[in-house]
């Protein structure tokens, strides 16, 4: 056979290895939505859920009249459950969104465990409650998210949730919540939670530095205690740093987030593709 073939042949088997990985990738963790979920709304694919209030029974569920006025829309919260230590050492992210015929797509994006940083605060918040491994997302908004539209082209509305991290055991999403202007829910469904304060750091971290605290047996001056915190948080902030550049990274959208593991993908099929060129270069010198 001639090098050139070789070569040819090669190459195109890398590139093609290379194209196989993205969509593999570009997948999150499969959202396992509640039964009593399920039966109202609908999951298009494994990583998104949506409830309809308006739309094509057609297509699937549409929950009528579950909200009588659409432009009363100002939020919405998940109640999701976690695997605790993936929360807390891998992290979690994605985003609430608010869907409708007239805006279009109206992301609100999300961050969890070791993906929180207070200062990249994100527009949905990540609340802890009092059971472990529950969180509450939610966005609130100052202004209506749906607009008021006319019966013959009312289209669709929808509210949803999101998830783009793709090493986690799994989201189990247990409760919604949409939220009128002064915060209070217009409409629930499912086992929601009660959120307690903002999720600030992972609960490991702070588990990990009560322990360190208990066992020395000494209490250390102020200015001491400064410095150690402040040296806790260099060291988090890198093993956080870490841990995303090594997985999924923290994107600041989804459609971001699926530009970092494409490229990730990519960036793997050009591996590949050294790799190949690399053995027929050998085949190459042996000719010779």
């Amino acid at each position: 056979m001639k090098i050139s073939k070789i070569l040819a042949g090669m190459s195109a088997a890398a590139i093609v290895a290379s194209m196989a990985m993205i969509p593999a990738s570009a997948a999150g963790t499969k959202l396992n939505v509640s039964d009593d979920l399920l039966a109202i709304g609908r999951q298009s694919q494994d990583d998104l859920f949506a409830i309809f209030f308006r739309g094509d029974e057609s297509e699937g569920n549409v929950v009528k009249d579950g909200i009588s006025d659409i432009t009363a829309v100002y939020g919405a919260s998940f109640t999701i459950k976690v695997d605790n230590n993936d929360w807390n050492t891998i992290g979690g992210g994605g985003s609430i969104n608010f869907n409708d015929t007239k805006n279009g797509w109206n992301a609100k994006d999300w961050a969890g465990g070791s993906w929180v940083e207070d200062d990249k605060p994100k527009d949905t918040l990540c609340y802890t409650t009092d059971e472990e491994g529950t969180y509450v997302l939610e966005y609130k908004s100052e202004t209506p998210l749906f607009d008021a539209v006319d019966d013959e082209e009312k289209g669709f509305a929808a509210v949803g949730i999101n998830n783009w991290a793709a090493d986690l055991k799994g989201i189990d999403v247990v409760g919604v919540k949409v939220l009128g202007a002064d915060g209070n829910a217009i409409y629930e469904a499912g086992s929601n939670k009660d959120k307690k304060e903002v999720q600030k750091k992972p609960v490991a971290e702070e588990s990990s530095s009560k322990t360190d605290s208990t066992a020395s047996g000494t209490e250390s001056k102020k200015d001491d205690s400064k410095k150690d915190d402040k040296s806790s948080a260099a060291a988090t902030s890198t093993a956080a740093t870490s841990s995303k550049s090594g997985t999924t990274t923290t994107a600041t959208s989804s459609a971001a987030a699926s530009d970092n593991v494409a490229a990730t993908g990519a960036t793997a099929g050009l591996a590949l593709a050294g790799v190949a060129l690399a053995g027929a270069a050998i085949v190459i010198s042996k000719r010779k």
